[in-house]
């Protein structure tokens, strides 16, 4: 991500998500926050700040609050988010350095050399300026090698949730390729939500937590109805 997005409806999106995944269901009150940050580039990504025009997230007027007073006092950091979540009791630990391509190696090695203990019980959030890799990947995406292998060093009591951004074409088939693409990786078929413009893949090693999870994230669609609309998953089996 880029913290010119920081505070945006994607972000009450994801942030409001997680909160419910670890709190609500005590599947877990840790979370991995890998950013995989770029710099900004001086677009106009990040302007959608009209939290009225979200899917998700739209609830939890706390949250609102806290996003935009960052907005307005200029704190737009991927860091601030850290403050949120430890306000409701939770552990965080944010992966708060640059990525670029050439590096991504010495990133996800030294990710695991300092954060091998947040690999358990922990939900690890994957957040790409765009999502997963493609035939010229940059360091926007994420390659399909390296959701391999936090997911082997992951627990059985852990999560890992990857953000993926639409591309330009059909919403369903698209969401069904990727995760039969994740699948043949972790051999676990990721489970899914969508706001019908960004996605989270959620990959599990235990059938108890994936169940507890399916149940959390169902819960979740039915308090805002707009999220997969048209889509279940069945479809892709």
């Amino acid at each position: 991500m880029k913290n010119q997005y920081f505070g945006d409806i994607r972000d009450l999106f994801k942030y409001d998500l997680i909160l419910r995944i670890c709190k609500e269901n005590a599947l877990t009150e840790r979370v991995l926050f890998i950013p995989m940050l770029t710099k900004n580039d001086g677009k106009l990504d990040g302007n959608k700040i009209d939290y009225s025009k979200a899917k998700a997230g739209t609830k939890n007027e706390e949250l609102k609050c806290y996003l935009t007073n960052c907005i307005q006092n200029n704190r737009r950091n991927v860091a601030e988010i850290e403050f949120y979540f430890k306000s409701k009791g939770m552990e965080i630990y944010i992966h708060n350095e640059s990525f670029v391509k050439s590096g991504r190696k010495n990133y996800f090695e030294k990710l695991l050399k300092e954060k091998l203990p947040f690999f358990s019980h922990c939900l690890i959030f994957l957040d790409p300026d765009i999502g997963l890799e493609v035939k010229a990947s940059k360091e926007k995406h994420l390659l399909y090698g390296e959701v391999e292998e936090l997911y082997n060093k992951m627990d059985a009591n852990s999560i890992l949730m990857i953000y993926q951004h639409f591309p330009r074409e059909s919403h369903v088939e698209y969401r069904c390729r990727r995760a039969k693409d994740l699948k043949n990786k972790t051999k676990d078929f990721p489970l899914q939500i969508s706001d019908n413009e960004i996605i989270f893949f959620f990959l599990t090693k235990n059938k108890d937590v994936k169940s507890q999870l399916e149940s959390k994230l169902n819960y979740y669609k039915i308090k805002y109805p707009n999220l997969d609309h048209n889509f279940n998953q069945m479809m892709c089996l």
